[in-house]
């Protein structure tokens, strides 16, 4: 038994040692600046080290928060650290600047962390630097931030975003924006006119009204896009509604449920499925390469026509005059043909190497 308490009390002190060791001092500044500045202007944010909260506002007016927290075993260490770092703020009348700086240790002068990849003396992990920002509604905005989140809210002006190692939140629909991201995920309410490229990350968004993604190793969920031109390498993808589609797609997965008119894609080893198409005229022109195809056609009067080399057409029995011959017997190339309704002015083509088209009822 004093055995067991022994270990017992040297397990516990062993702990407290160790907690001890891995305990942290934090210290930390807060410095605000404003600046009067015309809505017709532009604000440039950049960070490496943390979160970008945007809000607008009615005034001419922009308000900058910069919070900087500095964690370090030695208080003394964080409180030299916090000391070295302070915002860079420059402005004219129609620009508008906000970055940071850290003073040298050794050198005493100014090192810019997004001009110089300069060997730190200090761990990137232990400094955290917040922007709080307030800007008039409609100010065009340029962001570049790595291993933070942005945050935007109220706020309705042209927007050109770099985000890394993130996630971002748009809770008002946009006119008009041009976003990277990179292993970060993107959650937008609309935007009328997006460009927006994504790898290895995720996009959630409400509606666009023209759209150019160009994604990779992604999950993408749109409720309703208008135009999408689309770029998509091993992504799953999910659209619940979409007017006129067209792109390639490698590898990847996409689902659509609502079809409005037309699709023209190209796809190497990728699945679409079509779960419904709702007007009578659309055109449906995809060239494959052993992909497969899943389409409903219930209530779409079409004429469907196929040429594929060594590929499997599955189609239902209310399908006619179905026309199939052979044009290459060696490398199994054969061309079909069929309607399905009556009156119809609806297409689907498809062509290509081997993969499986199914058409279906449902």
């Amino acid at each position: 038994m004093d055995i067991f308490c022994k270990k017992l009390k040297l397990f516990a002190l062993a702990m407290v040692v160790g907690f001890t060791a891995i305990a942290q001092e934090k210290v930390s500044k807060k410095i605000t600046r404003n600046y009067p500045f015309s809505p017709s202007g532009e604000l440039l944010l950049e960070n490496k080290y943390g979160n970008i909260n945007i809000y607008g506002w009615e005034k001419e007016e922009v308000s900058i928060t910069v919070n900087i927290t500095v964690t370090d075993k030695k208080k003394e260490n964080a409180n030299e650290l916090l000391q070295r770092i302070s915002p860079l703020i420059t402005h004219s009348d129609t620009q508008l600047n906000v970055n940071y700086e850290i003073a040298d240790k050794n050198l005493g002068f100014f090192s810019n962390l997004f001009e110089k990849a300069n060997p730190f003396d200090f761990d990137r992990g232990n400094v955290r630097i917040d922007y709080k920002v307030y800007v008039p509604k409609r100010l065009a905005i340029k962001i570049n931030n790595k291993f933070g989140d942005v945050f935007m809210e109220d706020w309705v002006g042209i927007l050109v975003a770099n985000v890394q190692h993130g996630d971002m939140w748009m809770n008002n629909n946009l006119n008009k924006a041009d976003i990277t991201m990179k292993y970060g995920k993107m959650r937008a309410k609309g935007i009328n006119n997006a460009n927006i490229v994504i790898n290895n990350g995720g996009l959630d968004m409400a509606y666009a009204n023209s759209l150019r993604l160009n994604s990779s190793g992604s999950s993408i969920d749109i409720q309703q896009v208008e135009s999408l031109e689309f770029y998509s390498n091993k992504d799953e993808v999910d659209i619940k509604e979409v007017r006129m589609l067209y792109g390639n797609l490698k590898f990847s997965k996409l689902r659509i449920h609502h079809l409005q008119k037309d699709i023209d894609l190209n796809l190497k080893i990728s699945d679409l499925w079509v779960e419904s198409v709702h007007n009578a005229n659309s055109k449906i022109d995809i060239a494959q390469e052993s992909s497969e195809i899943r389409i409903n056609v219930l209530n779409f009067p079409h004429l469907f026509s196929a040429t594929l080399e060594e590929g499997l057409v599955r189609l239902p029995k209310a399908f006619h005059d179905v026309d199939s011959k052979m044009l290459d017997k060696g490398k199994k190339l054969r061309e079909i043909k069929a309607y399905y309704g009556k009156n119809g002015n609806g297409e689907i083509s498809i062509s290509g190497k081997k993969g499986v088209i199914v058409l279906n009822e449902l």
